[in-house]
């Protein structure tokens, strides 16, 4: 299975991290990588390492966001709506574990689709090469 890292990205994410000043992911590695072989009708995915990994590695906290084939066929808007929606699985505790879609989910979820814009996530621009 061929994974395509997609490090302007996951730069794009930082950048929009800081600029909106979203404390609890400032302390969190997010890597993002593009599966062009999944056979999903799911548009991404997130998959956070489990707390025992990180001990025992030395870890910061880490997520990997998987984005999949439908994704590409997103507008940039729409891209940045998925984007909202993976990091609001990421809980305030930086475990490695995984917020359900619960009431936190859906408060940080409507927070981070009113912040974001395109103009955040030039990498996700139909145009970008992505």
């Amino acid at each position: 299975m061929a994974y395509i890292r997609l490090a302007s990205v996951e730069a794009d994410i930082k950048n929009a991290v800081v600029r909106h000043n979203l404390n609890h992911l400032f302390q969190v590695d997010i890597v993002v990588v593009y599966n062009p072989n999944s056979r999903s009708k799911a548009v991404a995915r997130i998959w956070g390492i489990n707390k025992i990994f990180q001990e025992v590695l030395g870890l910061n906290p880490v997520y990997i966001m998987e984005l999949l084939r439908p994704f590409k066929r997103l507008s940039c808007a729409e891209r940045v709506k998925v984007i909202a929606h993976e990091l609001a699985h990421i809980p305030a505790t930086k475990s490695g574990a995984l917020r359900p879609h619960n009431k936190a989910f859906w408060r940080d979820y409507k927070l981070y689709a009113g912040l974001f814009k395109c103009e955040d996530f030039p990498s996700l621009k139909i145009n970008a090469g992505f």
